[in-house]
């Protein structure tokens, strides 16, 4: 079985809900809900509900938040490499009535302090990886290090705009690179949504050497592009619950059916669908099973 090594953000979701309608700039009255998130584990803990062999080097706090991710890591079968950090980090995002992100903050500074050295204590589990797996929370100088050494196997979340940029100087190195529509513009410098718009951000990272691109853009679909073609599939209409984690379980789906040679816009798809309709950051009841099902009834 292939070996997946994710490296990237361990993170404590606060999502806040409206009881009713959102109000801007007012006191809106609602409630919460606590999941376990961040891009990297995320990522991680989709791979391993859908049976792959995963391993996950994030940075843990000193905190009572750690042993939330370690028991969860454990129940499902997660490997966990930790690096000490003082507190595991928090993302806070406000959900509007429609299920959808209005606003989110990431206190999450503590990641891009993790050092080359804290991670290379696990050099065998990247060793041993057939697929690498990082996300942009990484400093520019780790992000770097890690794709000159392990580019050949490596597959990038961008995360967001401001954090894609780092990439910029890496993109010849990058096997797989996943991000939203924004992101793909703030690397590139340029673009727009249009069918050549598209195609024109499909060559310029084809142009720099990156072996092939995802470009999510929510409902509308999903771009693809390699060193031979290009295609756009739309996405499929489901009654939105949560979008926060759909980008993750995208690409984690993408990743799955690239070890099983499945195709990978269709299972990427399908994981984000799947996610999209539960509440939590990584669907709880996830499966290899699952997913396989969902393709073919929607004959994805």
């Amino acid at each position: 079985m292939k070996r997946v090594c994710v490296i990237g953000g361990s993170v404590i979701d606060l999502f806040l809900y409206p009881h009713q309608h959102m109000n801007l700039k007012d006191s809106n009255p609602g409630y919460m809900k606590r999941s376990l998130g961040g891009v990297g584990r995320n990522i991680a803990e989709n791979l391993s509900r859908l049976g792959v062999q995963t391993t996950l080097v994030t940075p843990l706090g000193q905190d009572h938040h750690r042993k939330m991710i370690e028991n969860q890591a454990y129940e499902i079968g997660l490997k966990l490499c930790p690096i000490e950090i003082k507190e595991t980090p928090l993302y806070v995002s406000i959900i509007d009535e429609k299920g959808e992100d209005l606003i989110g903050v990431a206190l999450m500074d503590e990641i891009a302090s993790m050092s080359i050295e804290s991670i290379m204590v696990y050099q065998q589990d990247l060793e041993q990886a057939d697929m690498i797996v990082i996300d942009t929370n990484l400093s520019e100088d780790v992000l770097t290090t890690l794709l000159e050494l392990y580019g050949h196997k490596s597959y990038v979340d961008a995360i967001s705009g401001q954090k894609a940029i780092r990439l910029k100087h890496t993109l010849s190195y990058i096997h797989t690179l996943k991000m939203n529509h924004i992101e793909a513009t703030m690397i590139a410098g340029f673009g727009d949504d249009s069918p050549k718009g598209l195609d024109l951000l499909g060559q310029y990272f084809m142009e720099q050497g990156t072996k092939e691109i995802f470009i999510t853009m929510g409902e509308k679909g999903v771009y693809y592009a390699n060193k031979v073609m290009a295609q756009f599939r739309s996405s499929i209409k489901v009654d939105v619950i949560n979008s926060t984690g759909a980008g993750d379980a995208f690409f984690a789906g993408v990743i799955f059916a690239k070890i099983h040679g499945f195709d990978a816009l269709s299972f990427g798809i399908a994981n984000a669908c799947i996610n999209l309709t539960d509440a939590h950051a990584v669907c709880d009841t996830l499966s290899k099973e699952k997913i396989i099902q969902f393709v073919k009834e929607l004959n994805l």
